[in-house]
């Protein structure tokens, strides 16, 4: 992704700085689609060629998936969220192939969740910071520095999203 994306991105986001998101709910949806289609971009140069590689992140991505699903069942709490998928970013961190799968599966998939997740935004906001953070520091260990500019910039997205104004 050209820097020129990724500023435009960034402008787009802080457009949003002073606008409620009730009032403006188009608005942020349309910057979220931006936000989310560079992602896509990134992440579709970075599949791997080699079937057996593909085949095997997806079946880590699937595995993953059950356990963050898994997560979201069983907890009421962001603490217990929390607690609970914190090992599966540290695990990402040593086992690069799980990392991978991780980022380029399932991230979205989490953060979908994550919106919908608990009654109040204030909880999801919560929620939503610990797994961009966690995201962001995974993304600077075995992804390209315009990934974890994107998640980033995501991050400050969400932040104006949830803020009240």
């Amino acid at each position: 992704m050209e820097d020129n994306n990724l500023k435009q991105l960034k402008q787009s986001i802080e457009s949003l700085q002073s606008k409620n998101i009730d009032e403006y709910q188009e608005s942020f949806e349309k910057v979220e689609s931006e936000i989310v289609q560079q992602k896509v971009e990134v992440r579709n140069s970075l599949m791997p060629d080699n079937n057996q590689e593909d085949e095997r992140i997806k079946d880590i991505a699937n595995k993953l998936n059950e356990h963050i699903k898994t997560g979201f069942s069983e907890f009421e709490k962001v603490d217990e969220i929390l607690n609970y998928l914190e090992p599966a970013f540290q695990r990402g961190k040593v086992d690069k192939a799980y990392g991978r799968a991780l980022v380029l599966l399932v991230e979205n998939t989490m953060i979908e969740q994550v919106k919908i997740h608990f009654e109040h935004s204030k909880d999801n906001a919560r929620l939503m910071d610990f797994i961009l953070d966690k995201l962001i520091e995974l993304s600077a260990e075995i992804m390209p520095d315009n990934y974890t500019e994107i998640l980033r910039l995501e991050k400050r997205f969400f932040e104006l999203r949830y803020s009240e104004k």
